[in-house]
């Protein structure tokens, strides 16, 4: 069975996710035998797919419980053209893009999923809680366009409010805020993270490609006792299609990309903010700032007031406290 037979049969019935499809329709439309289709359908459910069927009816997608590079790729179609690729569990999808980029002679935009994360990590080396089927986990590597890493923030801003336009799609009832700089917050919890890290280029001081990270905790209930305060899943009650998502992301993440770098995001990313206008201190390697979070400027930098009244932006560093 081949794999593109495979993905036709899906890619067909993923288009009519409510429909009835004949296995006469299905053969018809994808140039196969009745029989063919039929070993295709339970090749499918093998994977994981729901594929109800009928007398008389034929075939309905009905989604899939597990993450899956073929049904993520058919739901992205054109908007991410780039290789995908499903673990079932992993230390961390950041690991298994850059094993990835350390195997390409030249970077190519890819995506690295994984069902289960054993040590995913955030900014400054924290532990990203990763349970099995209740989030999503996934990294992305982006050749750098322009050689140059004084733009980066822009990047991490384009990110994070390319998930939260696709998440507020997916969970409409849902108020997410954003805590500079990668953030993703819910009721006060943080459901979500971005990390961006930098592949160099060992020849010189220029950036090969970054490697995009994102965490977001959608179903999970469950967190360890010192997470219990500070983190909390999307909707735990909900029932999400991860790869209908996934696609959903992919698709938005690379759209950004290909502006990157550019400013059109950040007026989105002011308004979402949970810090702007608010008494913040913010630990800079070993010194503490304090002052009022006055705005995010064109770099992606966090502009605070001092108490001297000077301004000053900042490009990196982690907001510790928010009064």
């Amino acid at each position: 069975m081949s794999g593109s037979t495979k993905q036709q049969i899906l890619t067909q019935l993923m288009a009519h996710p409510d429909e009835w499809l004949s296995g006469d329709q299905l053969a018809q439309q994808v140039g196969i035998s009745r029989e063919s289709v039929w070993k295709a359908i339970n090749a499918l459910r093998k994977r994981g797919h729901q594929i109800d069927s009928r007398k008389n009816r034929g075939y309905q997608y009905a989604g899939s419980r597990q993450l899956d590079a073929l049904a993520i790729k058919v739901a992205a179609g054109s908007g991410f053209t780039g290789p995908i690729e499903v673990a079932t569990t992993t230390a961390s999808t950041q690991y298994l893009a850059k094993q990835s980029l350390s195997r390409q002679a030249q970077p190519q935009v890819a995506a690295f999923l994984a069902d289960q994360q054993t040590a995913g990590y955030g900014r400054l080396g924290r532990t990203f809680y990763s349970p099995a089927q209740t989030g999503l986990y996934f990294s992305l590597v982006l050749p750098n366009p322009t050689n140059d890493l004084s733009q980066v923030g822009l990047l991490t801003t384009g990110v994070v409010v390319s998930v939260v336009k696709v998440l507020q799609r997916f969970f409409p009832t849902k108020d997410f805020g954003l805590k500079w700089v990668n953030d993703i917050f819910l009721n006060q919890h943080k459901v979500g993270g971005i990390i961006t890290e930098a592949s160099m280029e060992l020849e010189s001081t220029s950036t090969a490609a970054f490697i995009v990270g994102v965490g977001l905790n959608l179903t999970t209930k469950d967190f360890p006792t010192e997470l219990t305060a500070i983190a909390q899943g999307i909707a735990p009650t909900a029932s999400v299609d991860r790869n209908q998502l996934a696609a959903a992301l992919l698709v938005a993440i690379n759209a950004a990309y290909q502006q990157y770098p550019s400013t059109a995001l950040l007026p989105f990313y002011r308004e979402k903010s949970v810090i702007l206008g608010r008494p913040v201190t913010l630990q800079v390697g070993q010194r503490a700032v304090t002052g009022i979070a006055d705005t995010i400027d064109d770099r992606g930098g966090l502009v605070l007031t001092l108490p001297t009244g000077q301004r000053e932006s900042f490009t990196s560093g982690e907001v510790t406290r928010v009064r």
